[in-house]
């Protein structure tokens, strides 16, 4: 079932059973992203952020986190009730996701060409030699030089920047229709920042992909973001565009966070 959203998350809980006690990581949390449009998910370390992204996901398993309560409706249907080797299939076809460091994201001991190619192997039904050639063409669209050298490389051989670019060109090999950028820019230094942000809004634009941006940093949002949502505390406390954040907030949470 089509709908003006692309996503819609709904009275969602993600809470981790640990020897302590439930945490409550996300504690009824509702988030709605228009097809095409730009979402930027603020707030502290700690505030659920990121769990969030991983509960869409669906990349809590290996952990003690479990979605307790609530939908995910991925194109109006709900992906929460999906098996894991569906949402396994999901992934990387429908919703990617470009992880904070790219030197923990990249598998150190396999070729970028390869690690490129794998995404594509795994979704499409095409030889070995097809995917490397996509594999090519996407890292070309990144901007990286020198292609068909890097192609051979190692993750260790390449800057922080071209790292993050072969995360960039993973997770878009197979033209996902939602893409979630965990603090895509920490590990960056501002000049490569900008670099990045440009070629994500550019690549964006031309396939229609509609973004997640995670992160404290609230000058990348206004870069790049339509709306905002600032979370606290596992709970969203305000909602509004760019200019509302900005420019006319109304929780002391964003008030304090546009101060820090």
């Amino acid at each position: 079932m089509a709908t003006d959203n692309v996503l819609e998350i709904k009275n969602l809980h993600t809470y981790f059973y640990t020897d302590g006690g439930v945490i409550k990581a996300v504690d009824g949390v509702d988030v709605e992203l228009r097809r095409g449009a730009t979402l930027g998910i603020v707030g502290e370390s700690g505030s659920g952020k990121s769990v969030t992204s991983l509960s869409v996901m669906g990349l809590l398993a290996g952990t003690k986190g479990k979605i307790a309560d609530g939908e995910i409706l991925l194109d109006g249907d709900d992906i929460v009730k999906l098996t894991k080797e569906q949402q396994r299939k999901l992934r990387g076809s429908k919703i990617s996701m470009i992880f904070q460091e790219p030197m923990t994201s990249l598998n150190p001991v396999m070729k970028i060409g390869d690690q490129v190619a794998e995404c594509v192997l795994q979704h499409e039904k095409i030889s070995k030699k097809e995917a490397l050639k996509k594999a090519e063409d996407m890292l070309r669209k990144t901007g990286v030089p020198r292609v068909e050298h890097m192609m051979k490389e190692y993750p260790f051989q390449l800057s922080g920047g071209m790292r993050q670019r072969v995360v960039i060109a993973i997770a878009l090999a197979c033209d996902p229709d939602l893409l979630i950028c965990d603090e895509p820019t920490t590990a960056l230094d501002v000049t490569i920042q900008a670099k990045i942000l440009e070629l994500i809004r550019s690549i964006q634009r031309e396939r229609g992909i509609s973004v997640i941006y995670i992160t404290h940093d609230l000058g990348v949002v206004a870069k790049v973001a339509d709306y905002v949502d600032v979370m606290y505390a596992g709970k969203i406390v305000e909602t509004g565009t760019i200019d509302e954040i900005f420019y006319e907030p109304r929780h002391p949470y964003t008030w304090g966070l546009l101060s820090a």
